[in-house]
C-alpha cells in the first residue's frame, strides 16, 4: 500500500490482502487501482505500493511487458472490465525462468445493477501441477527398479498396436519370468531378492533398442515391447537378451534361468493390443511346461488356448 489506512475497515482490508497466499488487486468504478496485495510482486512482478493509484490497464500492461507471452489473455481481462460477468483464465502460463502456471480470476463489484468496481485475483498453481506431473509420472513407473510399470506398458501397447496398425507393420510383446525368485528369497532374504530383481531389470534394459520399451509387468516376471521386429527374427532377440541377463546375475553371484513367452502382431490380424498380451502371458504358461531357458514364440493364426494344451509335448507349428 502507498499510505497506511486509518479507517478500520481499510486496515482490515490491507490486513486481508497481505495474508492470503494469492495476488489480489482491488479497483474502483474508475478501474484505478485501490488495494494491491504483498503477492503481487511475487506473482506478477509488481510492487504492491506502486500499484496503488494505477489503472487496470496500466498495471496489465506492465505485466505485459515483463511476460510478453500473457499479451492475448491480458488483452482479453482488459476487454471485460466493465463487464458484469466473472471472468476466469486457467492456465496463465508464463515461461519464465522459471516457468510459472496461474489461474487469474476477475469478478465484478456490482452496486444495485452497475458494476462499481473490480476484484481480480491470480493464484499460483504451479506448485500443484508440478506435484500432479511428478505423481503421474510416479504412477507410471515401477518403485523397485526404476521400469517402466504394467499400465505405462499397456499404454505403449495401445500405442504401439495403432502405429502398426497404420502402417502395417509387425511388433512382438514379450513375457520374461525368472525361476526360483522364492528360493532366492527365502535363502538370501528379500533385500537381496529385491537386488536381483533390479539387476535384472538394468540388464534387460541396457539389452533393448533404442525404442523397445521394457517394464516390470509384477513380482519375478518382466515384459518387452519389440516394435518393427521381424517375426523370423524375434527369438533371436530374446534369447540374446536373455543371456545378458543370466549374465549380468552369474557376475554378481547369482545363478538364475528365464522362461520367456513371446507374442508377435501382423496386420493384417484382428488381433487387439490386449490380445496380444494375452497370447504372450499363454506362450509364457507354456515355456513354464518346458525345460529352463525355454523361449516359445507365438506367430498368431490359430487358438491359442487349445494349441497350447500340448505344448509340454510338442509345439504347434505356430510356436517356435
Amino acid at each position: 500500500m502507498s499510505s497506511r489506512p486509518t479507517h478500520p475497515s481499510d486496515l482490515a482490508l490491507e490486513t486481508l490482502l497481505d495474508v492470503l497466499d494469492e495476488a489480489v488487486l482491488v479497483f474502483d468504478e474508475a478501474l484505478v487501482c485501490r488495494a494491491a496485495g504483498r503477492r503481487a510482486a511475487a506473482l506478477l512482478g509488481l510492487d504492491p505500493g506502486s500499484c496503488v493509484g494505477e489503472g487496470r490497464a496500466h498495471l496489465l500492461a506492465r505485466i505485459t511487458h515483463a511476460a510478453p507471452e500473457l499479451a492475448g489473455p491480458l488483452a482479453a481481462l482488459e476487454a471485460c472490465a466493465l463487464s458484469p460477468e466473472r471472468v476466469e483464465i486457467d492456465p496463465l502460463e508464463i515461461t519464465g525462468p522459471p516457468p510459472r502456471s496461474f489461474v487469474w480470476t476477475s469478478a465484478p463489484v456490482v452496486k444495485d445493477g452497475v458494476v462499481v468496481g473490480r476484484i481480480d485475483v491470480v493464484r499460483d498453481q504451479s506448485a500443484s501441477a508440478a506435484m500432479a506431473r511428478k505423481l503421474d509420472e510416479v504412477s507410471l513407473v515401477d518403485t523397485l527398479t526404476g521400469l517402466s510399470n504394467r499400465r505405462r506398458f499397456e499404454e505403449e501397447c495401445e500405442r504401439e498396436h495403432r502405429r502398426a496398425q497404420r502402417v502395417w507393420d509387425s511388433y512382438a510383446v514379450a513375457r520374461v519370468d525368472v525361476d526360483g525368485m522364492g528360493v532366492v528369497n527365502e535363502a538370501l532374504g528379500r533385500e537381496k531378492g529385491d537386488a536381483l530383481l533390479r539387476l535384472l531389470g538394468e540388464a534387460l534394459r541396457s539389452s533393448r533398442r533404442q525404442y523397445d520399451v521394457v517394464a516390470r509387468w509384477g513380482n519375478d516376471d518382466f515384459v518387452l515391447l519389440l516394435p518393427c521386429v521381424d517375426h523370423a527374427a524375434v527369438k533371436s532377440v530374446l534369447a540374446r537378451a536373455a543371456t545378458h541377463m543370466v549374465s549380468a546375475a552369474k557376475d554378481a553371484g547369482y545363478v538364475i534361468t528365464l522362461r520367456v513367452g513371446v507374442a508377435v502382431w501382423r496386420p493384417p490380424s484382428s488381433d487387439s493390443a490386449a490380445d496380444v498380451l494375452g497370447r504372450a502371458a499363454a506362450a509364457l504358461d507354456a515355456a513354464k511346461r518346458r525345460e529352463p531357458g525355454a523361449i516359445l514364440v507365438d506367430l498368431g493364426g490359430t487358438n491359442i488356448k487349445s494349441d497350447l494344451e500340448h505344448a509340454a509335448d510338442e509345439p504347434p507349428e505356430r510356436i517356435e
